[in-house]
């Protein structure tokens, strides 16, 4: 079932991001779409046909799942084929993350989570990358960063 809403208490679900390098340092970026987290503020959606707001039958949108098991799982079927569908993902990743997310304004809600117009990381989990890398994505998003996901 497909549902869409402005959200005025922000969603909170799960994703992956790699991380890559950037000028400033380490940046969370999106896994599929060149799209780069910014720190300390939200991202906001872009498609070319329905501009930031996520349209009910299209892909648009910042996508979250509901279920963290299903996010990993998503890395772990992403990792196996993202080589042979785009050269540059995730083989320039300095490290792999699975965290929390918020999402808010126009939204679409389905069965396995949601996509939304705009999304910060509520929390990160470095799956792949040190201490130091967790450190400075902590200090870049002012979220908290550990080295595994919590159960749920």
């Amino acid at each position: 079932m497909t549902e869409r809403a402005i959200v005025t208490e922000p969603l909170r679900g799960w994703r992956g991001w790699q991380v890559v390098e950037g000028r400033d340092g380490p940046v969370l970026a999106s896994w599929w779409v060149s799209a780069l987290w910014p720190a300390r503020r939200a991202l906001r959606a872009r498609c070319s046909v329905h501009g930031p707001r996520p349209a009910a039958h299209h892909a648009c949108g910042i996508h979250a799942f509901a279920d963290r098991d299903e996010a990993l799982a998503y890395l772990d079927r992403s990792r196996e084929t993202a080589p042979l569908l785009f050269v540059r993902r995730p083989t320039l990743a300095i490290g792999i993350a699975v965290g929390r997310v918020s999402g808010w304004g126009r939204a679409v809600c389905h069965t396995r989570g949601w996509r939304s117009e705009f999304a910060y990381p509520y929390d990160l989990h470095l799956l792949e990358g040190d201490r130091a890398l967790a450190r400075a994505l902590a200090d870049r998003y002012a979220v908290e960063v550990s080295p595994l996901p919590p159960d749920p």
